[in-house]
């Protein structure tokens, strides 16, 4: 009699051991320490190594800062007031919500051999480069002559419909597009290169033999041409 309570009692204690460990699997609970788990796989690299700042690659007036922020990362535009949160999905990739907010984006982030974060790519098309600092562009004066120069209405290359109209200011251009009105303002960094900081939005016109101005490129990929009028 005492032998099968000793049996019962050791087959009781296994019982409890192995509901404790199923217990503790299925609410993730490591020893204090370890590194946390993501989609049942362990994370090396921290958070903190994700920090410093990127370039975009195509418009290279374009900078986000990226720091840690809790349990996710914060991109901050430099020159600009967006603010994008990216939420952690594996081991180098992350997520962000679109413009609506009822979408997300993946966030892919790239290493070198050694082991070092070098850039991320977004929406797997949109590259982005570490880089070790940011550099401002500076604003140069142009005269009201060559201003009034880029003034006039322009059309999208690759759509009969879609026009533009360039008015010269004081200080620089606003353009204003006709399909909805929406307008913004430029400032000349060059004689021929103007930019919206806010959006990190450059307009790069292009001039004829003689001077006169046919064209304007937007974003470094938006080909308009200027209407003679």
């Amino acid at each position: 009699m005492i032998s099968l309570k000793k049996n019962l009692a050791g087959k009781f204690a296994l019982l409890l051991i192995a509901l404790v460990l199923v217990i503790t699997n299925c609410l993730n609970i490591r020893p204090a320490g370890a590194t946390p788990l993501l989609k049942n796989k362990t994370i090396e690299t921290p958070l903190a190594a994700f920090e410093g700042i990127y370039q975009n690659k195509i418009n290279t007036f374009s900078y986000f800062k990226i720091t840690v922020a809790g349990a996710t990362l914060l991109a901050k535009q430099m020159d600009g007031d967006r603010q994008i949160i990216l939420t952690r999905k594996s081991e180098f990739g992350f997520e962000m919500k679109d413009d609506d907010g009822d979408e997300t984006i993946p966030v892919t982030f790239s290493k070198n051999d050694a082991g070092e974060i070098i850039g991320l790519v977004v929406a797997d098309k949109d590259h982005w480069v570490k880089v070790k600092e940011y550099i401002p562009v500076k604003e140069v004066t142009l005269t009201a002559d060559q201003l009034k120069a880029f003034a006039g209405k322009y059309k999208f290359e690759e759509k009969d419909d879609a026009y533009l109209q360039i008015t010269a200011t004081a200080t620089g251009l606003i353009l204003k597009q006709l399909w909805d009105n929406r307008e913004i303002n430029f400032v000349a960094i060059s004689d021929v290169d103007f930019l919206n900081k806010q959006d990190a939005f450059p307009l790069k016109f292009t001039k004829d033999s003689a001077g006169n101005v046919t064209k304007v490129l937007a974003f470094n990929r938006d080909l308009w041409d200027k209407v003679k009028e």
